[in-house]
């Protein structure tokens, strides 16, 4: 499968998310893809192709889907919910709950301790 600068620029833009969330370094994926950090970083810029098997061992290494970050995977599974489908977040707070405020998409909760 061919893959496509678009591509490219997803994967970077998942990658900066994820080495965040998960205080992960670029030497410490390239140390469990086997790669050096010059190789990584070609790949993740753009500068050697992306190929399938780096796109699935770096993605399952992030815990990222690549079918929904890829634009050329994305067509390839119906990543699109369904829009009477209704999700649910549940969350617990050390505390009373005194006020609960929605803003769109935005939920604040304020609680005593």
């Amino acid at each position: 499968m061919n893959f496509t600068k678009q591509d490219t620029e997803a994967l970077y833009r998942v990658w900066m998310s994820q080495k965040a969330k998960m205080h992960i370094t670029q030497m410490e994926v390239a140390k469990r893809l086997n790669l050096s950090q010059l190789e990584l970083s070609n790949r993740l810029n753009g500068n050697v192709p992306l190929d399938s098997t780096f796109i699935d061992r770096f993605c399952k290494l992030l815990h990222i889907d690549p079918a929904y970050h890829l634009p050329t995977l994305r067509g390839s599974v119906d990543t699109a919910p369904s829009p009477d489908r209704v999700y649910n977040t549940r969350l617990t707070v050390d505390g009373d709950i005194t006020n609960i405020r929605v803003d769109g998409n935005q939920v604040t909760i304020e609680y005593r301790l």
